[in-house]
């Protein structure tokens, strides 16, 4: 049995610590190889239980988060036609019933999520996130962190999620309209229970939780907390078990062979790019705009299963070959149900294959790492914007071609410088006045299918700045805008004519102490109800890619560097690698 190290027969304030058991094997799978197997073993222990599973790289310090305490998940708000007033959105808030049922069929008021449903604008969401997190940094002893872990971006109590790219285009440009994608325009989760490595194995899983006898929003006590760590630990220690069993053949596990190809196909023609690519450079020469990032979107259906013998594909189920062929430091993967008008009486009708919302990321590209000082108290930040891209060669000699001539770019370099001087320019409204420094530009790093341009921008946070006041007021991040932010957002608005829904948005964490590390949403694939119709359950699933475009931009080229971005991952769910 999983317990808290906080003495249970002891009822007191404060928080406990950490709690963690001898580490699962579970068969000794990567986190991308896991996390279909558990998403999956999860919803056939509980199907009504909002698992919400998420799971961050976050650059080779991975984390799985399980069965969220509190989450918001923020949808456009489709009664909103007044243009002159805030933009309101819809917020879905679901608080954590303690009880697990190992009986699905039964329809009990005890399985249900307390949830409720706010109208509020993005300010509002901001504040209210703000105010729980302090509440939270409070209430939450971290004093077990040890200085080897603080050193280095790690989960260790906080918000997971993501926020969109159209929810804070449209608030940097209100009179614009942006539309917003049908589909959570952004979602956060409480994670107090998660499963991260063992510290002193080379592989293993442990179960750490933050569980406390003071619930705001729970009203729990130490018998309900200890409950449902002993089942959940009983539902990975069946898992464990089915993933080590010698008579198992664990290359199924490894293999893609039986997940069904996915084809996503092109939006645009090659003409159609040229004709956005013409426009584009009609509003950099009318001088608009310095840089504008255009995008384009490629378009597949996940299919549905009515054979109950038969598992209904899901976005998830390609994440272990994604992963295994871009290694990208920022993938991340999170599922949020779907707002469907029963959304909160989940013992209604709730399909846990077809409804709801899959963020699949591959992405390469840091936005923001926060740091603590534990002495002082002060918040650092540092972001590495990617500008300039070159595919990888075929053989060493044309790889080291390829690298070289994006380190002599000079419209690689000119792109990156100006998009260093937009962060420059958004980080100074937060950061102490003299702090903000550029200690590294148009540094080459390398991944499995490009070689990219990188720059890092540092700073130090003013001592009343809120770390997540930074994150939300800097979205969108500028790499994937244009410059200046404002009026490129308007432009790709028009030219792409189609919202981006969370594609150069942002995923990650924030821990309550204010520590975090947030990724640009880019090489990221979305899955969402394809209609309304029941009798339909096909799930679109999305794609994008694009690049910087300035007055020296080459057509021909920014297509293929189009291709060049997502093409082996277009391979890869094809099942042509």
């Amino acid at each position: 049995m999983l317990v808290s190290n906080h003495n249970t027969t002891e009822q007191t304030d404060s928080a406990p610590s950490p709690a963690s058991k001898p580490s699962w094997r579970f068969g000794d799978l990567s986190a991308a190889e896991l996390m279909p197997q558990l998403q999956r073993h999860l919803l056939a222990q509980d199907i009504k239980a909002n698992w919400q599973l998420v799971w961050l790289n976050n650059d080779g310090r991975p984390v799985i988060g399980l069965l969220p305490k509190v989450s918001w998940s923020v949808y456009p708000n489709n009664e909103q036609s007044s243009s002159n007033l805030p933009n309101i959105y819809k917020v879905i808030k679901s608080c954590r019933n303690t009880d697990l049922s190992r009986d699905t069929n039964v329809n009990s008021a005890d399985n249900s999520y307390a949830g409720t449903t706010a109208y509020m604008s993005y300010p509002e969401w901001q504040e209210e996130l703000i105010a729980y997190s302090n509440a939270q940094e409070v209430n939450h002893d971290t004093s077990y962190i040890n200085s080897e872990e603080s050193s280095k971006p790690s989960y260790h109590h906080g918000l997971i999620g993501f926020i969109g790219y159209d929810i804070a285009a449209l608030e940097l440009s209100p009179a614009d309209r942006i539309e917003l994608a049908m589909q959570p325009s952004a979602s956060l989760g409480h994670y107090d229970i998660y499963l991260t490595p063992t510290a002193h194995a080379d592989t293993g899983w442990e179960l750490r939780n933050h569980l406390t006898n003071d619930d705001t929003y729970e009203n729990i006590g130490h018998k309900t907390n200890d409950s449902l760590i002993t089942t959940l630990t009983s539902y990975l220690d069946e898992l464990d078990q089915k993933l080590s069993d010698k008579y198992l053949n664990q290359s199924q596990f490894k293999d893609t062979s039986n997940i069904t190809p996915l084809v996503l196909s092109p939006r645009w023609s090659k003409l159609d790019y040229q004709q956005a690519f013409n426009r584009t450079q009609d509003y950099l020469q009318q001088g608009d705009c310095y840089q504008i990032n255009l995008t384009q979107k490629w378009s597949g259906r996940l299919p549905y299963s009515n054979d109950v013998s038969q598992s209904t594909a899901a976005l998830i189920d390609y994440l272990p070959a994604l992963y295994r062929n871009t290694k990208a430091p920022f993938a991340g993967y999170v599922s949020v149900d779907g707002d469907d008008g029963d959304y909160l009486d989940r013992n209604s009708s709730f399909d846990a294959d077809s409804n709801h919302f899959e963020l699949l990321s591959c992405s390469p590209e840091l936005f923001f790492t926060f740091t603590r000082e534990k002495d002082t108290g002060k918040h650092s930040i540092r972001t590495k914007p990617i500008k300039g891209t070159m595919p990888r060669g075929m053989t060493n000699e044309q790889d080291s071609l390829y690298k070289q001539q994006l380190v002599n770019s000079e419209k690689d370099r000119a792109e990156n410088v100006m998009i260093v001087d937009l962060l420059r320019n958004d980080l100074g409204k937060y950061a102490r006045i003299g702090s903000v420094k550029v200690p590294q530009l148009f540094a080459i790093e390398s991944f499995s299918n490009v070689h990219h341009m990188v720059s890092t921008i540092t700073a130090e946070l003013k001592a009343d700045t809120h770390p997540l006041a930074v994150l939300f007021g800097s979205l969108p991040a500028g790499s994937i805008t244009g410059t200046p932010k404002k009026r490129a957002v308007e432009i790709i608005a028009e030219l792409e004519s189609t919202p981006r829904g969370a594609y150069c948005g942002t995923m990650g964490y924030m821990n309550f102490d204010g520590s975090g590390q947030w990724n640009v949403l880019i090489r990221t694939l979305q899955a969402n109800a394809s209609s309304n119709n029941s009798l339909n359950k096909e799930r679109h699933v999305n794609l994008w890619a694009g690049g910087g475009i300035t007055v020296a931009s080459d057509c021909d080229a920014e297509y293929q560097e189009c291709l060049d971005k997502v093409g082996n991952l277009l391979s890869v769910l094809a099942q042509k690698t």
